[in-house]
């Protein structure tokens, strides 16, 4: 049964990636069989107004949420807990680990003698000490940067759906991803605001064409995530894309802007370097957290059969099933995409997807996933002149989303 399951999973996996590279190609100009470019943008600039309107709302949402949770902190799950209930009710899972490497620092933060937590990448922390300086306060620091990314970040993935798609979809994709099931770390003390607004300010400017400044976005977002380095792919897919061959010559010249991003890496592994005395630190710590490559179809295998027997009832329901049910509807979007969005998109979205369950143990797939941005652009274009689909979107999502945060909130296995 295993052997079956490898099969047409990896069968699956492997086809959707070849067809995509195949279509990249087809539009670079190679005479691939079967080729047909994506449909034209209708490149809808956004005004700083509406820009601004979609920050500002974006904000607002979130400090609704926040005033929610800390009230339902503080007269529920802990009555007479006093308003800083609202700030430590998100002190919990990896963002524990995030306020003590603000404060105490990378040397500093030590577990059973060894430097653990250089697993983490710096960025989000490093800003949350910087931002402390102001707060006061270092959780608030951390929140404070996750609001404030979270609202910009929506700004950049209104601008690209607007450019894509139009404005309706632009409302839509801004909309899925905000009451997106796991969509609440947007707001917590996590790198998940941090990575979503690096990670699309990277796609707009890249989709505009703006290398350098794309790459230097891109070192911000390989230094909060592992992922970040992959907006070098969606750059080189875009440059050729759109010439409509392989100008090597142009090629070359970009190839500088392109590869910022490995600097975002390289300063990591110094990091890791000058704590660990090892550039790849990292890899050895990673062991204690149970992370390393996985291939993908050992990765679901394993996710299936907890989520079909795991021991703890409601673990399975709270973390097993709800992992092996979204790779299904992700990997669906990508097939409905691979003919109607830009290479660059499509391909970032499968990679980014790929990778996020090719994990020894995958603990925070709907996590990981909130950031995978392409797919709510697929998602805003698949709704189109769907009115229906979007009410049942939109409906089933906030109720896993409302319950989703509860699970979180009252301590379930939600990370």
């Amino acid at each position: 049964m295993e052997l079956l399951w490898t099969v047409l999973v990896s069968g699956a996996v492997i086809a959707l990636g070849i067809y995509l590279v195949l279509r990249w190609l087809g539009a670079a100009g190679l005479p691939i069989p079967l080729y047909a470019r994506a449909p034209g943008s209708v490149c809808r600039l956004v005004s700083r107004e509406e820009a601004l309107k979609v920050f500002l709302l974006a904000l607002l949402f979130r400090l609704v949420i926040f005033a929610a949770v800390g009230l339902f902190t503080c007269l529920v799950l802990y009555p007479g807990s006093g308003p800083g209930a609202a700030l430590w009710t998100w002190e919990r899972w990896d963002a524990l680990h995030y306020v003590n490497l603000a404060e105490l620092g990378y040397s500093g933060y030590i577990e059973d003698g060894k430097h653990l937590f250089l697993a983490f990448f710096p960025l989000y922390p490093w800003l949350m000490r910087l931002v402390s300086l102001l707060t006061g306060n270092t959780m608030a620091a951390g929140l404070l940067i996750s609001f404030l990314s979270y609202a910009g970040g929506c700004v950049y993935l209104y601008k690209l759906a607007a450019w894509e798609l139009g404005v309706g979809a632009a409302r839509r994709a801004v909309l899925f991803l905000s009451i997106f099931p796991y969509a609440f770390f947007f707001g917590g003390i996590m790198t998940e605001s941090l990575f979503f607004l690096t990670t699309a300010a990277g796609l707009w400017h890249i989709r505009r064409h703006r290398w350098w400044l794309a790459g230097v976005i891109g070192i911000l977002a390989a230094m909060t995530r592992m992922h970040g380095i992959l907006l070098i792919g969606a750059a080189a897919a875009e440059l050729v894309e759109d010439r409509g061959y392989f100008d090597w010559k142009e090629i070359f010249q970009r190839l500088p802007a392109l590869l910022l991003p490995v600097l975002g890496t390289l300063i990591y592994l110094l990091l890791n370097w000058q704590v660990g005395g090892d550039p790849f630190t990292f890899t050895v710590m990673q062991e204690h957290w149970s992370q390393g490559f996985c291939w993908i179809s050992d990765t679901l295998w394993y996710v299936l059969q907890n989520a079909l027997s795991y021991p703890t009832e409601v673990v399975r329901y709270q973390l097993w099933i709800p992992t092996i049910l979204l790779f299904p509807v992700f990997f669906a979007l990508a097939v409905y995409a691979r003919k109607r969005m830009r290479s660059m998109y499509v391909l970032y979205g499968y990679v980014y997807l790929v990778l996020s369950y090719s994990l020894s143990w995958l603990l925070s797939a709907g996590r990981y996933l909130s950031c995978a941005l392409p797919f709510f652009l697929f998602m805003a274009a698949l709704t189109e002149k769907r009115r229906w689909l979007t009410i049942l979107a939109a409906v089933g999502m906030s109720i896993g989303f409302v319950i989703t945060l509860y699970g979180y909130l009252t301590g379930g296995q939600i990370m």
